[in-house]
């Protein structure tokens, strides 16, 4: 569930963002693996010759190895799409907050008092994309603002508040 306006009392919320499919890239990467090793062990058990094939009752070795790499490939899927669908990105008009997992909730608030650097990482592939990791530095701790599309936006909007908290402090 992604939080609303109700969730951050008196407070506007100005963006809700969910990180893109890229943050769980190594799971789909696994995903595929799989899926291609699946068939070729099914049906061409002479590529993989080097393991020596038993039949265990009415179960060959192939057929064992068919079914944990299918389970691999379901398994990776399942936790690549959990990754992506409990992570969530709140910036409200006085905090940034992301919030993450199932079991195990973790939630960071970063008020933007706290603020030191807003800066974007984004490879040659991720521009082309339009997406990116916004990382927002407090001195102390870092935020992560992972994958997401369109960053230089958010990137923009933090940066602005982080002026307009400095312009204030000056007064």
């Amino acid at each position: 569930m992604i939080p609303n306006q109700s969730d951050h009392q008196g407070e506007q919320t100005l963006l809700t963002a969910r990180p893109t499919r890229y943050i769980a890239f190594h799971y789909y990467v696994l995903l595929i693996l799989s899926l291609v090793l699946a068939p070729l062990v099914y049906f061409h058990p002479w590529i993989f010759s080097s393991i020596p094939s038993a039949v265990i009752g009415f179960v060959n070795t192939d057929q064992i190895l068919v079914a944990l790499l299918l389970i691999l490939a379901l398994y990776s899927l399942i936790r690549a799409e959990l990754k992506r669908a409990t992570t969530f990105y709140v910036i409200t008009d006085n905090k940034i907050i992301r919030r993450d997992g199932i079991l195990s909730k973790n939630t960071q608030m970063v008020p933007y008092t706290q603020l030191e650097r807003v800066d974007l990482n984004q490879s040659l592939g991720q521009r082309i994309l339009r997406i990116g990791t916004v990382i927002v530095d407090t001195g102390d701790d870092v935020l992560k603002i992972e994958q997401i599309p369109h960053p230089e936006k958010v990137q923009q909007l933090l940066s602005q508040r982080l002026g307009r908290r400095a312009y204030v402090m000056q007064r």
